[in-house]
């Protein structure tokens, strides 16, 4: 079964990118909006703003659902919310913190939470371009439209 849903999303992520209707560069905007909301602090939301962006950027919402999706799966989850802590760490205070709070624990991720917003969008705004570039470069290797 897990198979099955492996190899069907494949395809529609190859159909996605091979479109000849999308641009290389759509197609890489598509994909690092999906990633940059995946790491912004707007969970909860995240599907909505990803439809919501990509229809008013007109770029590929299928791309845009298939990478803000990261978000969900579980191994990666606590590593989201400790890299927007730390990179908030970094720019509040200048330097990572040694000792991270439980950021599982709502309160904890309450008490600091200004430091997690803020490290989060600046985290999510770096790995969103670099995500652009990396798919930029690959589809111009490897895709002539």
């Amino acid at each position: 079964m897990q198979r099955f849903k492996l190899d069907k999303l494949k395809k529609v992520i190859v159909t996605e990118v091979t479109c000849t209707d999308n641009s290389n560069s759509v197609i890489a905007l598509s994909l690092a909006l999906g990633v940059f909301l995946a790491f912004s602090p707007a969970w909860g939301f995240q599907t909505v703003l990803a439809i919501s962006l990509a229809l008013f950027l007109k770029l590929n919402k299928v791309l845009a659902l298939i990478t803000v999706n990261i978000s969900s799966i579980p191994p990666l989850i606590p590593l989201i919310v400790i890299a927007g802590y730390q990179t908030g760490a970094l720019v509040l205070h200048g330097e990572f913190q040694k000792e991270v709070p439980d950021l599982m624990d709502v309160r904890n991720l309450g008490e600091n939470y200004l430091q997690f917003a803020l490290g989060s969008l600046v985290f999510a705004i770096m790995i969103g371009v670099i995500f652009y570039l990396v798919i930029f470069l690959i589809l111009g290797r490897y895709r002539k439209v």
